[in-house]
């Protein structure tokens, strides 16, 4: 069975995000608002606020009032042991969620949990074993140590707790097909308030289309939790400099030519995996995908949702990156498609991805 050819009727660029002198600024201005405590959880107090979420408060002396967030409050109930979805479906009245959060305070056991804030903002409530790996000291030292190596930056993105750091080594090319030409590189992501392992992936930058895909993590990937020694002081802690040593090692791996021959060559027999379109609404269910997101993937591989019709695993995965380049997508839901679109390439069927 031969699959159709693929016409691509909408192609867009890949997102620019932000330029990275502003970004570097953003990020070393933002580490003189940034502060962290170690508390003790029977000392935390929510109160009332003006803003849409509870204040929390803590200390003895110098008591601290720090205003929650969506995030911070599932994390606080997380600790607490309670859902997150009726504190949250209580606060147009507050003092009812306040009383919630205030009497589980004081039944749930003890420890110590690591408060992050951001000026008047809590940002994160993690344990005391949390390890800090922070953005400004994976942006500066990795984005020099790219730069040094010869890598181009090609898309940058920081949201004061997030980083996305992605670059291309030009002299790591390889031709998948006549013309389409792809160059390898690496993407760096990290969260600060505990949404996810600080990772180092390779990264495939298609020049045709300037689409991204993420290599799945199984490949040549460095990755970090943050977790580690229970912390006492916060400004004694130095956990991180190990594990941005480590990231520095990984990315002069990530230059080697043998490495991306080999997933250059995986590339090259995606073209040969066929698939229905079956395939892909199968994929939009397991995947939730929204209607216009489903859409977009047939309307990039030349027709309309619900024609029945053959492709190739390749031209699935570029139909997939080249949605992520959306200018109106959000960071993370640019990447869920570059992501999903590398493991397109790496497994053999398009329902096989989970």
């Amino acid at each position: 069975m031969m699959a159709e050819p693929l016409i691509i009727t909408r192609e867009e660029p890949m997102k620019k995000g932000q330029d990275v002198r502003d970004m570097l600024n953003k990020i070393h201005d933002d580490v003189n608002h940034k502060k962290d405590y170690i508390v003790t959880l029977s000392n935390l107090k929510t109160e009332t606020s003006m803003n849409t979420f509870p204040d929390l408060s803590f200390g003895k002396e110098n008591i601290q009032f720090l205003n929650l967030t969506d995030h911070s409050v599932s994390q606080l109930c997380a600790k607490l042991n309670i859902g997150s979805s009726y504190i949250k479906k209580c606060m147009p009245w507050q003092e009812l969620a306040i009383t919630n959060l205030n009497h589980w305070i004081g039944e749930t056991k003890d420890r110590d949990l690591m408060i992050r804030s951001y000026e008047n903002q809590c940002r994160a409530i993690l344990s005391d074993r949390y390890k800090r790996i922070d953005n400004d000291v994976i942006a500066t030292k990795g984005i020099n140590r790219l730069l040094d190596m010869g890598f181009e930056i090609k898309y940058n993105y920081y949201d004061t707790d997030t980083l996305n750091i992605t670059a291309v080594l030009p002299k790591l090319e390889g031709e998948i097909e006549k013309d389409d030409i792809v160059q390898g590189g690496v993407t760096i992501t990290n969260s600060e308030i505990g949404g996810g392992s600080f990772n180092v992936k390779p990264f495939i930058y298609r020049l045709v289309c300037t689409n991204g895909m993420v290599v799945p993590e199984e490949i040549g990937r460095f990755y970090a939790k943050h977790v580690g020694k229970k912390i006492i002081d916060v400004d004694e802690d130095t956990q991180d400099e190990i594990v941005v040593e480590k990231m520095l090692d990984k990315l002069n791996y990530l230059k080697d030519d043998k490495l991306f021959e080999n997933i250059f060559e995986k590339m090259r027999e995606s073209k040969k995996i066929i698939s229905s379109s079956n395939d892909i609404v199968q994929l939009a269910k397991e995947h939730n995908l929204s209607d216009s997101e489903r859409a977009g993937i047939f309307e990039r591989l030349g027709h309309q949702y619900g024609d029945h019709f053959t492709y190739d695993n390749y031209s699935l995965a570029n139909a997939l990156t080249n949605i992520a380049n959306d200018e109106e997508l959000s960071d993370t839901r640019a990447r869920f498609f570059q992501e999903l679109g590398g493991q397109i390439i790496f497994y053999s069927k398009a329902n096989a991805v989970r």
